[in-house]
């Protein structure tokens, strides 16, 4: 083998080693987009959320219904079992 042929060889070795870096690097980045593209849909549902629960469409008056719910459980729950364990 002569010097020339070992250099090309060693050429061409490093180009692959960059091109799989390369690749590997891409692969990163566009899984990190796709995190933070995640962390923005759950936030915008989370703020259209809030914003539309408050109002007098069908949503809110759900929100209000199941906020009534869950005051009537918390409150109505502790006698029912006070009565079935201690009575």
């Amino acid at each position: 083998m002569t010097n020339m042929e070992e250099l090309d060889s060693k050429l061409s070795e490093a180009e692959r080693q960059q091109q799989v870096h390369d690749v590997a690097m891409q692969s990163l980045a566009a899984e990190r987009m796709k995190t933070e593209r995640a962390g923005y849909a759950v936030m915008s549902a989370a703020m259209n959320y809030g914003e539309a629960s408050t109002g007098g469409g069908l949503l809110g008056k759900v929100t209000h219904g199941a906020q009534l719910f869950c005051i009537a459980f918390a409150c109505a729950v502790p006698p029912f079992l006070v009565w079935y364990v201690l009575l």
